[in-house]
């Protein structure tokens, strides 16, 4: 791989990084009535930035998310709504 090449593959790494981190920051804002759709977003953004190649730990280091607790979002084991900081909003 040329060096141009992985520097265009760490430029869309942390592309992915971003929008991860913007679609994260607005499911933690989101209202009722946008809860559902924030954090299906933020869910894909993560599970995109994952695979783009990006490691586990600099994705959390990044988002100031746990490496595991990334990684179950990622997985599914863990639905990102049921950790919103508003109780309300997580699932029954």
């Amino acid at each position: 791989m040329s060096p141009q090449q992985v520097a265009d593959r760490r430029e869309r790494q942390r592309a992915w990084i971003r929008l991860a981190r913007e679609r994260l920051s607005a499911f933690v804002l989101s209202s009722a009535g946008e809860v559902d759709a924030a954090s299906r977003e933020a869910e894909t953004a993560l599970r995109e930035a994952v695979s783009s190649g990006a490691a586990i730990e600099t994705i959390s280091a990044e988002l100031e998310v746990s490496p595991r607790a990334l990684q179950a979002i990622v997985d599914g084991s863990v639905p990102l709504r049921s950790l919103h900081p508003d109780d309300s909003l997580r699932p029954a």
